[in-house]
Order: structure tokens, then sequence, then C-alpha cells
């Protein structure tokens, strides 16, 4: 059996990112919305506060989150950001935008609505949460209604105290129900105020002003209902019956976007404002997928038109503004910023940005303002990036546009000064040898190309490894004169190249698809697909050795310095794990980076990441020791409770505290970077306990205590394991006393290991041991803890007289009683 390692965890403080770009959702106008002046959009990895009215080109304020966000809602001074899996985050938008709080009690959260009194939320595509609000960040749940027709919750809208939900059953002939609800103040249970449905519609988008809803109704246009008598009033189509993606309006207009780059904008007449007037359509620079209103203003959330080559990459996504009245509107904002790798030098961080280019930021101390840029090809996708510091050279792996060498001689403006057109996309460089370069080509004609750059203006190609030895080349690392290559097909490749113009290959990939090297030394570390981390000593370098293999979620990229390296897992995150030892590194811990995070490098103690949305910045240091969680099962030890306690904890700026279970100790590689959070709402920062009542017996659980702090970042304060026996018991019945007009009695208990399936029987016996009632039950198949209730009634269905009588549940490995008083 391996020997535990110490407990250890990384500490990483995140600083302002190096660059941001965003993936722009609905904006939200903030204020009364009848003019120009500040809104809120979310940007995939938080929000962005800014102001139509200063031109909107300038980020008021910002929050980042580790997780995605896609849509975000408002009442007051609070916004409620929707993280999917992550549940709800609730910030105050009176001064700088700061978490005061949390939910993730209502699953999945994708999309929602929300009033000054509360808000609705969808969990996946059938479930409403209704949520109450207490005005400070607080959120207590009141009911949960789930569709069981097939239909799927498209918008939720709010107005005042009342919601409209639009969702849609799919099918051939798909059908449109609108349904509307009402919040009540002080906490109380929503009411349903009706609902009504079309045949043949379906909706993407709602909005709603008066009695009317104006629904983007795909390649339909816009659909509008009278929401006051539940009738359909009329279809207006969008820019030649394109498909229409969303809709918003006001008291006097309506605003739409469409496939074709449409934005279509209409004046609202009629005496109930269902009619309306064509007022022009605009055509917007890039593909639009959600449009809002502020004030005259139309504010449209836009994307690449083509899809990326690369699965995993984001196009550019950009705000644009169109006023109704046709006047001029502030120019669009947003930008490139898709950081897919990051190489330093000198103090400077070179980063491959996949639509922009070659992207040049500083990289020492607190600075990590942007430098130059050298742009490429407009249909050029930069992939990756190396530098030769001796020559102030910097090459690109430029997709379509093959290898690009640019003179970064002067970094503020870096010049492409020559290029060498290749077979395939080129998809990753290395500098492998004194004026000699390795290119990956991928494609239609994967391989690796050995080109001479002595003479930077005019690189040539010498001699290649192809198919079949190469089929998916991602990146490239060198040792002496052999090529280390990371293929998502056939794994890690070893080439040689002692004679550049007849290089070949070594052997067989390992056959584990591979996406990044980093090679420091002898030894190599391979980030797979499914094979987590691979150690690879490299002493020998034709003959490559496996040391160990570390799981871990598919990894993007990697990095190392010193003992420390960096996984980057995607939309998972990224991990920090010690590699002092080859033979048996260990995950020291979850880095909570916002975006894609794909690749990094270490400068010292300071971790740029590259996220596809930004270069994030990250202060780094170990903690070799947190204070121990006090763990224990339940007193009775037969109900499904750990019960957590630990110090006040003090640190600047801590908005409140989470605590996460895990399967496995503490000092084990923790499989799961994230766990599953106990707490449902956001633990007050003065919090000292916690209950967890959703184990599994028979298993350890560790626990970790995490400060969440009022920028979104987090860190590790306490952590705990504790073993959860499976021996068959049982627990307290409650409530006892029992009142049935309560509900019924439950009875809890442990069954041993291996009686899962089993039937359970229990008799419920008067004081004098009469038999009163039988209940039969089987047996979890998942085994561990469970209960068996019973309904205060006897055998025939008459009621069971005040009194105490005594629970015996035998079967499973069980065979035991206990007593409960019955009180009417």
């Amino acid at each position: 059996m391996p020997r535990p390692h110490p407990v250890s965890e990384i500490v990483a403080f995140q600083g302002a990112p190096s660059s941001l770009s965003s993936e722009y959702g609905p904006a939200v106008p903030l204020g009364a919305g009848s003019g120009d002046g500040p809104f809120l959009v979310p940007t995939g990895a938080g929000i962005e506060v800014r102001d139509t009215a200063l031109g909107a080109t300038d980020v008021l304020g910002s929050f980042r989150t580790p997780g995605r966000i896609d849509r975000v809602a408002v009442a007051g001074q609070i916004a409620y950001l929707f993280g999917g899996d992550a549940g709800i985050v609730t910030i105050d938008l009176s001064a700088a935008p700061v978490a005061i709080g949390s939910y993730s009690g209502a699953g999945r959260v994708t999309k929602g609505a929300a009033c000054p009194v509360g808000l609705v939320v969808s969990a996946g595509d059938s479930t409403l949460h209704f949520l109450a609000s207490d005005g400070a960040g607080g959120l207590t749940p009141l009911r949960s209604v789930s569709f069981t027709d097939g239909r799927r919750i498209s918008s939720i809208v709010a107005r005042s105290d009342s919601f409209l939900v639009a969702s849609t059953r799919p099918g051939v002939i798909p059908r449109l129900t609108i349904t509307l609800y009402r919040l009540p103040s002080a906490g109380a249970a929503p009411d349903s105020l009706g609902e009504f449905a079309l045949n043949g519609h379906e909706a993407h988008d709602v909005a709603w002003a008066g009695p009317i809803a104006f629904v983007a109704d795909g390649n339909l246009g816009v659909l509008v209902l009278n929401v006051a008598t539940g009738s359909f009033v009329r279809s207006v189509p969008v820019q030649a019956s394109q498909f229409t993606f969303s809709v918003d309006a006001n008291d006097t207009a309506v605003v739409a976007v469409a496939q074709g780059r449409a934005l279509a904008r209409f004046r609202r007449a009629g005496a109930a404002g269902d009619s309306l007037a064509s007022l022009g359509v605009d055509l917007l620079d890039l593909e639009p997928l959600h449009v809002r209103l502020r004030g005259d203003l139309a504010v449209a959330s836009t994307y690449d038109q083509a899809t990326p080559p690369e699965p995993d990459e984001v196009g550019r996504s950009a705000l644009e503004f169109r006023r109704l009245s046709g006047a001029a509107a502030p120019a669009p904002v947003g930008g490139t910023g898709k950081t897919r790798r990051v190489a330093w030098s000198g103090g400077l961080a070179y980063v491959a940005d996949y639509t922009g280019g070659l992207r040049v930021y500083r990289a020492a101390g607190s600075d990590t303002s942007l430098v130059g840029v050298a742009p490429v090809g407009v249909n050029d996708r930069v992939y990756d990036v190396a530098v030769d510091p001796a020559r102030s050279l910097a090459y690109l792996a430029a997709g379509a546009g093959g290898l690009q060498v640019v003179d970064v001689s002067d970094p503020s403006l870096p010049a492409v000064v020559g290029s060498l057109a290749l077979s395939g996309l080129a998809s990753a460089v290395a500098l492998v040898a004194p004026d000699l370069v390795a290119v990956a080509r991928r494609g239609g004609s994967p391989g690796v190309t050995f080109v001479d750059v002595t003479t930077a203006v005019a690189p040539f190609a010498r001699g290649s490894v192809n198919v079949p030895f190469v089929q998916d080349p991602r990146a490239l690392a060198a040792r002496d004169t052999v090529l280390f290559v990371a293929d998502e097909q056939i794994g890690l490749v070893s080439l040689r190249f002692g004679n550049p113009d007849a290089p070949g290959s070594l052997g067989a990939g390992s056959g584990f698809a591979a996406r990044d090297l980093d090679l420091t030394g002898t030894t190599l570390l391979v980030a797979t697909r499914s094979r987590g981390l691979q150690v690879v000593d490299v002493a020998t370098p034709t003959s490559p050795i496996l040391r160990h293999e570390l799981p871990a979620p598919p990894i993007l990229g990697v990095a190392r310095s010193g003992t420390s390296a960096a996984l980057f897992l995607g939309a998972e995150g990224a991990l920090a794990v010690d590699v002092a030892t080859p033979s048996s590194p260990f995950v020291r811990g979850p880095i909570g980076v916002p975006g894609t995070p794909r690749d990094g490098v270490w400068i010292g103690d300071t971790l740029l990441v590259a996220t596809g949305l930004a270069l994030e910045r990250y202060s780094a240091s170990p903690a070799t020791a947190v204070p121990a969680l006090s763990l224990a099962n339940d007193a009775e030890g037969a109900l499904a409770i750990v019960r957590a306690t630990w110090g006040i904890i003090s640190l600047p700026g801590l908005a409140g505290l989470d605590l996460y279970r895990d399967l496995g100790p503490a000092t084990a590689g923790t499989p799961d970077a994230t766990g599953r959070k106990v707490n449902r709402s956001l633990l007050p920062p003065g919090a000292t306990e916690a209950v967890d009542d959703s184990i599994t017996a028979g298993q350890v659980h560790r626990y970790r205590l995490v400060a969440f702090f009022s920028d979104g970042g987090s860190r590790k304060v306490a952590e705990g394991s504790i073993f959860v026996p499976s021996g068959g018991r049982l627990g307290r019945p409650f409530p006892n006393p029992y009142r049935p007009a309560e509900g019924a009695a439950t009875l809890p208990f442990v069954i041993p290991s291996g009686a899962a399936g089993r039937t359970l029987t229990l008799r419920v016996h008067d004081v004098s041991g009469r038999l009163i009632r039988t209940v039969r039950q089987t047996a979890s198949a998942a085994g561990g803890f469970g209960k068996i209730g019973w309904d205060g009634r006897d055998g025939a269905g008459r009621r069971a007289a005040d009194g105490l009588y005594f629970l015996h549940l035998e079967g499973a490995g069980l065979d035991d009683a206990r007593p409960i008083t019955l009180l009417r």
C-alpha cells in the first residue's frame, strides 16, 4: 500500500487578469432602464457592469467566478448569478460588485428571473424552484414544480411580483405553454395565476410588457400573445423568416435578433401595443444570440459566425449597439483575448491568441498589462508559441497560416517577419536546436516538419515525419536529438532528428491520447485525456520509462516549476500536483480558475493561466498544514448524519463558508477537485458547524471547509476525514413524541454490508405486546443508511390510540426495536 503523503495544499490568490475577453450573455439594464445608463452583462466567467451613457467602452465594475455564468437576474441592488451545477451566487451591486451569499439547493441552475421578494429558477429542463429573498443575499426555498408532460422550460421573465414562464414541448408539432405565477411577500407559497398553450409554436426567448408577451418563435419570427386574455394575436416575421433567437420589448418598442446578423426594430401600436410597425433591420458585425433594450438602445450579444476548427475553442464575442431611432450608437466592445498557450522570457509573457495572433504581456511583479500585439491573417488561428530569447524571435503555429516568425526585439511593436506555408494546420511549435524549430501539423496531412530558421525572414523546411507515425500532434518537447510529441490519437510519440533532413520514428505511440508536455531535466510530464498525468523518465531519450500515472480528469495542459506542477482541466478547473518524487506524485489541491484553463506558466510564485477568455494571474504558495475539522457521526450511530465543527474563521474579505465532501481520506490524491457542497446556502462568516445528512455508509469521507471571499476567490481553511461504519443498527424514531397530523414517523437504520436488496419488516406493537401494524420494505440496492415509516394507523387503516408503542425492525441483518410515543 502506498505510503500516505503529508497533507499539503496550494493556496492561490487571484490577481487582476492580464487580459479579458468574454462570451457575453443577455444584458440586464440596471435602474429604471428608460434611458441611457448602466447595464450588467454575464461574461461566461462572471459579470461586467457597463454604462451606455459613457459610451459602454469602459468596464465600471466586474466580478469573476471559477465556474461558468451564462445568465443573471437583478432585483434592485442585488444580482443573482446562475452558475449551473455551482448554483446561485448573490452579488451586491450598490458599490463595486461583491459576493454576499450563495445557494446550491436548486440543482443545476441555468436560467431564472428575480423580483424584490424572490426569484424563480429552472433546474434542468423541467423543474421550477421558487425562492424567497431576504434582501441581503439570503435565499429560502418556497416550492418546487416539476412538469411531467415533456415540456422544456425556455424562458422566465419577472415583473413586479409575478413571473411568466415559457416552455416548449418538442415534436413534429411543437407545443408552446405560457404559465403565470405570483410570488407573494412574507415568504408565502407562490400562486398559480393561469396557463394557456398553443400548438405549432415554440419559445427561445420571451419579453413581457403591459398585457402583451413577445416570443422569439424560431423560424416563425416574433409571436405576439395577449397574456391577460390568454390568446394568440399574430406572428411577425423577422428578416425573411430567418430563425429568431431573442426578443425584448418596452412600452413603445420591440427588438429581435435573427440568423443572418439581423437586428429588427419595431414600434408598438394599437390600444394594447400588440401591433408592430417595422422601423428597419440592421446588419450586425457578428451573429447575434441575445438582445436587450436599455432605453433607446438595443444591446446585442454577438459571436463569430464561423465555427472554430477546434471543438474546445470559442469564437470571438462582442457587445454591439443600435439606436431604435437610427442615431449614432456606441462602438462595439469586446475583443479576442482567447489565450491558448503561454510562454515567458525576460519578464515578458508571450501568449498564443487563438484569433488574435501573438500578444505580449508584462509578467514580472504586479504589472501584467498588455505590451504589444502582432496580428496574423484573418483566417489564421494561433495554436502555440515558442520563444528564442537569444535572437529575440517568437515562433507561432498559426493553423492554416503555417509557421509565423515574429521579431520581438521591441516587445511593444512585435512584427511578423517571415512565414512558411505547410500542409495541414500548424498546431504546435518548439525550438529544438539553435536555428531549428519543429512544427506539428494536424488535419488532412498530419506530421511534424523540421524547419531551418537561420534566416528569420526566409524559413525553409528540411525533413518531416508523417502519418502513420504522427496522427494528431498537440504539443512538442525536445531532449538532445529526440523530439517528444503529445498526440491526441496515439499518445506519446518519440522522433529522432539527429539529421533534420531525414528524421524518423523511434517506435509506436504509448496508446493513450496525449495533449501537452512539460520537460524539466530528465522528467517529462504528459497530460493525457484518459490516463491522468503520466510521469516519464527520459534520462535515456530513446527509451522513455513510465514512472507513475496520477488519476485526474482529462488534462488540456501542464506546467511545472520546481517540485510543483499545475494541471489545466478546462471546465473542471485546475489542480496543483507535487512532483518532487517522480515515482509518487500527489495532488496538493484545486485552484479555482475562471473560464476554461488550458495552459499556463510559472514565474517564481506567480502562475499565469491561459483560460480561453483571459490570461489570469495567481500568487501561489504551498500551505503544509491546515486546521483540522472536528467530525462526528450521529450519536445513535444510525442516522445518515456527520456533524462538522470548527473554530471561528477570521480572514479579510470573508463573505462566508462552504463545506465540501469528497470520497477518500485527506491524504489521498483527490479524484474530485471540487467535491459535493454540503450546505445549500453560503454559511455566514461566524458559523462554526454544519451537518451533512446525505452520506454513504462503509466509506471514508473527506471534508473541506472553504472560505468564500467577496471578490469571488476562495481557499481551503480546514479539513478532516471520518469513516462511516456500515454495521446494521437502528437509530431513534423521529419525531418522538409523534403526532400523525405532522406526517409519518420514521425509523432510521443502517444495514450491514452485503444486505442490500433484502426485505425489511417493521412490526408495530403496543405496550401490551399486541401487533398493531406490519410494514414491509426492500432495502436500497445502494445499501447503507435508510428509513422506514409508520403513519400512526393499524392494519385496518384505523387511527391508533395515544400511548407508547414499539417499532420492531427485522431483516437484512437487523433485529431490534425502539420505543415511540403517539399523541393526537
